[in-house]
């Protein structure tokens, strides 16, 4: 049996061990806790306490966060939201595998809290379907690992945390961890869809693996993305096809009609001798003649012979070649930020890309407007769609487009798209917007890095359109 507090209310053990999980109540906010409690004299206890110290103000959706400590006797609790009542384990076993929707979903939550995790100098090891509890609206939490206990492998290594997360994905899509073969690589089930596949895979594989798990997460967007524009494509030629279908199949049905009519009449008919007469009259009536070619001409006022007009067919948007991208910041002493990282942007590495200063809140310490990349395309075209691709989460822009180089922020007139609190892959349409230049200008830097601080990264830039005709 356990103390009480005089804030919160110990009521019973939930999950036993080295370190104990005890429901409570937190009688000043009226509102359910989970107390864990540790012994500061032991090993783990002191490497449990200096984490949750470390990470106190480490917050995350997919983290338990440390509400407050407390003495408890001769041990401190640590006072957390409720554990979910369900395991992923517990779900899996009852409901089966996840769809690839919930899969990535889930994937997406757990690889940004081990993002958050790492960049604060924690991992947990080894994360495991045990591990994660399931909330009742859906979203998961890590249960088991820093900064409310101890890492489940020692010692625990960002690369491990990548690792089970590949190998969760496996288990979500169908029921079972990747095996690995006499050489000790994985086996990725052939069901799994090949996208799938190849996010596993370059996540199990130490040899070739995302540099960190922000990587991962940006990889995982992309893809969630890309699902939703095919499942978009599905639905539309669906719709298309049903409208073909009705289309043709009213005039089938006539036509079907009007040659049983025909072929009766014409068994009537041929059976009679008026019948007979009837035919020859037809025959007379339908014999075809040539006829002289119909030729439309189109004349203007005058008398003179012009030439005919021609219109040139519509081209096809294609992705346009990017001459140069140059950093923008007017309210900046030397006018650009991190020059020397441009050349991050599409170097085919999702890794790495340019990325803005590290600021004290996402509107730039109120420092500035923003600041933005200047994206120059040659000659003048009409442009079609605008694709970003970034790991940061909720950051906001605005696209410019001139038919010349701008200048000032100013000079680019009224923004023509914008987008607020994205993340991953952004695609912009441009609706056929004339221009030779695009400027990416930054509004909001997105949620605080687990660092500290704000700052917006840019990994890949293209352009659709086509050529500007007149």
């Amino acid at each position: 049996m356990v103390d009480d507090h005089q804030r919160y209310r110990i009521d019973e053990c939930v999950r036993p061990g080295l370190i104990e999980s005890w429901s409570g109540l937190d009688r000043t906010l009226d509102r359910p806790v989970t107390i864990r409690l540790l012994d500061p004299l032991t090993e783990v206890g002191k490497r449990v306490e200096l984490q949750a110290r470390a990470l106190v103000r480490l917050e995350h959706p997919a983290l338990l966060h440390v509400l407050d400590t407390v003495q408890l006797g001769d041990r401190i609790g640590l006072v957390t939201e409720t554990l979910p009542k369900e395991t992923l384990e517990q779900h899996l076993k009852s409901q089966g595998i996840l769809s690839s929707d919930e899969c990535l979903d889930l994937a997406i939550q757990l690889g940004e809290a081990l993002a958050s995790l790492h960049s604060a100098g924690f991992a947990i090891g080894d994360l495991q379907a045990r591990n994660v509890g399931r909330r009742q609206d859906g979203t998961v939490v890590i249960v088991d690992g820093p900064p409310t206990s101890d890492a489940n492998t020692i010692p625990a290594r960002p690369q491990d945390d990548i690792v089970s997360l590949g190998e969760l994905m496996h288990e979500c899509l169908v029921g079972f961890r990747p095996q690995l073969d006499h050489q000790g690589r994985h086996e990725i089930h052939p069901s799994i869809p090949s996208a799938f596949r190849q996010l596993i895979r370059r996540s199990v594989d130490r040899t070739n693996q995302w540099s960190d798990a922000s990587a991962l997460v940006l990889a995982l967007r992309s893809l969630a993305q890309d699902l939703d524009r095919a499942t978009d494509a599905v639905d539309i030629d669906q719709t298309h096809f049903l409208k073909a279908e009705r289309s043709w199949l009213a005039p089938a049905a006539f036509v079907g009609v009007l040659a049983a009519v025909v072929i009766l009449v014409g068994l009537l008919v041929t059976r009679t001798q008026v019948g007979s007469s009837l035919v020859e009259n037809v025959r007379e009536v339908v014999r075809l003649e040539p006829q002289d070619p119909l030729i439309v001409e189109s004349f203007d006022s005058s008398t003179s012979v012009s030439a005919p007009l021609l219109s040139r067919p519509e081209s096809r948007p294609t992705q346009l070649q990017i001459v140069s991208i140059v950093p923008f910041d007017p309210a900046g002493n030397d006018q650009v930020e991190h020059p020397e990282k441009i050349d991050l942007i599409n170097n085919g590495d999702s890794n790495t890309g340019w990325y803005t200063e590290r600021y004290t809140t996402a509107d730039f310490g109120k420092l500035k407007d923003g600041v933005g990349l200047i994206i120059s395309l040659g000659p003048p075209q009409q442009l079609d769609r605008l694709r970003i691709s970034s790991p940061t989460i909720d950051w906001s822009f605005e696209i410019f487009a001139s038919e010349n180089t701008g200048g000032g922020i100013q000079s680019w007139g009224e923004p023509i798209a914008s987008r607020s609190e994205v993340s991953g892959t952004t695609t912009v349409n441009l609706n056929d917007t004339p221009g030779a230049t695009l400027l990416l200008w930054i509004t909001s830097l997105g949620r605080e890095l687990a660092a500290g601080g704000h700052r917006v990264t840019v990994t890949e830039v293209s352009v659709s359109g086509r050529p500007k005709y007149g």
